[in-house]
């Protein structure tokens, strides 16, 4: 491209001199400046097909990055429990915390039941820190306390490993430590495998299109000097004729230089990657599509992958005879396992209406899933297992909203499902009197029964 424009500056000049400095040949049209004029309409052409390609190139990349570390957040916004995705967060907003989440912004601590965090990955530090309610820290620096094991903040980055709770954004983005961290980190985008193919292949076809041209252009340079002691012609037209030489062999190698060839298969790349994103297959590193290709045996995840992530209540025992299946339910080992039992509607149509309340208390009371809308739908988010009894206990226990089942009760402690003890429990005051709902693995809550109603 460069020895084009300097042809062109050439042809250009030299156009314009014969143009406007020479006398016109009689019967020819006064129009040599055409010629220079042609080339750099061409080159304006080449460099605005290449700033384009390289435009889309790069907004296609901009949107596969967005897609990739899109994920869904829970968050308090004007008083309502929404999910939203995790480029809205805002500062200001307050974030739910529950175990296995990767915090995504900076934040302070206002309320939470045994919050520990794994915060390696931003500081190095491989012990689980305990964090503490800035409420808390507050009061022990007004009383002098030591504040050594007190830390209130959330990194973003870090891993909740235990607990539940809620954290104020105070920093998001760029601004935020973890953003800062990967700033620092960027670097450009490594090339692909079959990119690196077709540099090499566009070096060597390009060599020899050099090769090619500079021979030619040795060839008739001279040709031209044999014939210049016996030309008369005047020095403009001996001019012009080395430039038509020149313009030859530079057209040779922009012709023979396939400089696009990469640039067209990583746009081929990123429209294809757009395209399977509209089918649900988001390619999250390009050169896993040519990586692809080559693949034999795929394995795959079953849980949102080939299945819905979506679960239901369709077998149930309470106590140890009173057994509830749905009949809807198609699958034939459990209907085999529950040949005794009763349609769930007509199994809730025999308990009492303080069993109900129990049942109703204990599901909606025992959860950290909550109601928000999606489609326009009222639907519950959270855990697919909770979300499960929850619709369980709306469809057949007459349950409210969450929202009203929670604030009509008295709840003086949470603890949080914890890995190790594989269950989860909460406090209710009723009077004078305390209960505690526990929901967890069944042989854990067997094994710490005492008697079976």
């Amino acid at each position: 491209l460069l020895l084009l424009t300097g042809a062109a500056v050439i042809s250009l000049a030299l156009g314009l001199y014969q143009t406007f400095g020479t006398p016109a040949k009689p019967g020819e049209p006064h129009v040599e400046w055409v010629e220079g004029v042609a080339i750099v309409v061409a080159i304006v052409i080449v460099v605005g097909v290449g700033a384009l390609n390289d435009w889309q190139k790069e907004r296609q990349f901009v949107k596969l990055n967005k897609k990739k570390d899109n994920r869904e957040v829970k968050v308090i916004r004007s008083g309502k429990t929404l999910e939203i995705s995790v480029h809205d967060v805002l500062a200001g907003d307050v974030l739910l915390l529950e175990p296995g989440d990767m915090v995504p912004v900076d934040g302070v601590l206002i309320e939470g039941h045994g919050i520990k965090c794994d915060e390696s990955s931003a500081t190095g530090e491989s012990d689980i820190i305990k964090k503490t309610a800035s409420e808390e820290v507050w009061r022990a620096m007004e009383a002098h306390e030591p504040l050594k094991k007190m830390d209130p903040f959330i990194l973003s980055g870090a891993k909740v490993t235990e607990g539940v709770g809620k954290f104020l954004v105070v920093a998001t983005g760029v601004n935020s430590s973890y953003g800062k961290t990967m700033m620092s980190l960027r670097e450009d985008s490594e090339v692909t495998p079959l990119q690196s193919k077709l540099n090499t292949l566009a070096e060597y076809i390009a060599k020899l299109g050099g090769a090619a041209a500079l021979l030619l252009f040795i060839v008739l340079f001279i040709k031209f000097c044999a014939k210049l002691p016996g030309d008369h012609r005047s020095p403009s037209d001996k001019a012009q004729n080395f430039l038509n030489i020149l313009i030859v062999a530079v057209t040779i190698v922009v012709v023979a230089v396939p400089e696009g060839l990469p640039l067209a298969v990583t746009l081929a790349l990123a429209f294809a990657t757009k395209r399977m994103t509209k089918d649900n297959n988001l390619v999250r590193v390009l050169r896993s599509c040519e990586t692809m290709g080559n693949a034999t045996t795929v394995c795959s995840d079953k849980t949102g992958t080939l299945t819905q992530n979506v679960m239901t209540v369709v077998a149930g025992t309470f106590g140890t005879t009173s057994r509830f299946s749905s009949k809807a339910s198609k699958d034939q080992d459990a209907q085999a396992v529950n040949v005794d039992s009763v349609d769930t509607s007509e199994f809730v149509g025999t308990l009492g209406d303080n069993v109900k309340t129990l049942m109703k208390d204990s599901i909606a009371l025992n959860s950290t899933a909550f109601e928000g809308e999606e489609n326009g739908k009222t639907t519950f988010i959270g855990s697919k297992t909770e979300t499960a009894l929850l619709a369980f206990a709306r469809d057949f226990l007459g349950m409210d909203a969450i929202s009203t089942e929670r604030s009509n009760a008295e709840l003086v402690q949470f603890m949080p499902f914890d890995s190790g003890r594989k269950c989860m429990g909460v406090v209710q005051k009723i009077g004078n009197k305390y209960r505690l709902y526990v929901k967890g693995a069944s042989e854990i809550m067997l094994r710490h029964a005492t008697m079976i109603i």
